[in-house]
């Protein structure tokens, strides 16, 4: 089955391609053929002219306006039958009947001089189309006044709708004024317990300035002994640790290091147990 179904499937694709190539040859050919048509006539048209056609005969001219007045009377006959049909549609048959019978009626009453059936049968009828009349009378204006009272319900629909959707946008208004007031009262808080913290804030600060100025006098004083022993006073064997690290960093060595890559090495990478920390160059 699948053999049968590929084989099919094949040929049709194929003939459908043969197909549609031979159609858009065909087509290119007869494009081709009429311009190459249309070619040769302006060629001939220029080489020899198309001599003007004949007058019409008078024959001719008759059969032409007899065709004239034929159209002519076909259009009236139209025109004719339309308002024709026209009357027949728009024409209240009824009130030509009622009329006819009115006619009769009074023709009937000059021969004969008494009351007819025809009257009496008008009179019925007409009783039952006053009735009718104002049966329909009656019911339009219920429906008028049952529309007037629909839309007088509606109209007060629709201003209860704005009344509440007013009282809505007042109360929202309403709202976020008071907590338009609210945040502000908040931030007005917010702001004294900032200046409050901010003002602590500065006298912590001015209390730690004070007590850093102290310690950087102190440690210029530190710096003013150092330097002082560093210019002409030699420290003693039973100086402290604090004095020797403050020698050793503000003292002018002008010596050159002799000591060898092995040796600076060592000390570079000595444990840390191991160092004497008051030694300052050997880091």
């Amino acid at each position: 089955m699948g053999f049968v179904s590929g084989f099919a499937g094949g040929v049709t694709l194929t003939l459908s391609v043969a197909y549609l190539s031979a159609l858009a040859h065909q087509r290119n050919r007869e494009r081709q053929g009429q311009a190459l048509r249309a070619q040769a006539l302006e060629l001939q048209t220029i080489i020899d002219p198309i001599p003007l056609p004949l007058p019409p005969t008078r024959s001719e001219v008759a059969a032409e306006q007899r065709a004239a007045k034929v159209e002519v009377l076909k259009e009236k006959w139209n025109d004719e039958v339309g308002r024709a049909v026209r009357w027949v549609q728009t024409t209240d048959w009824d009130e030509v009947r009622y009329g006819l019978q009115s006619q009769a009626g009074a023709l009937w009453t000059r021969v004969t001089g008494g009351t007819t059936p025809v009257q009496s049968v008008e009179a019925v009828e007409g009783s039952a189309a006053d009735r009718a009349r104002s049966i329909e009378q009656s019911a339009r204006g219920a429906f008028q006044k049952a529309k007037a009272e629909a839309r007088s319900v509606e109209e007060a629909a629709q201003h209860k709708a704005l009344e509440a959707r007013l009282q809505a946008k007042k109360a929202t208004k309403e709202v976020a004024e008071d907590a338009a007031a609210a945040a502000k009262e908040g931030a007005r808080e917010t702001g004294g317990v900032l200046s409050s913290l901010l003002g602590r804030g500065k006298e912590k600060a001015a209390e730690l300035a004070g007590k850093a100025k102290e310690a950087v006098g102190l440690a210029a004083g530190g710096a003013t002994a150092a330097s002082a022993a560093i210019d002409g006073v030699t420290l003693t064997t039973g100086s402290s640790a604090v004095e020797k690290a403050l020698h050793q960093r503000y003292q002018k060595t002008t010596a050159r290091d002799t000591r060898t890559v092995a040796e600076v090495l060592k000390a570079r990478y000595t444990p840390v147990d191991d160092r004497d920390n008051t030694n300052l160059r050997g880091l």
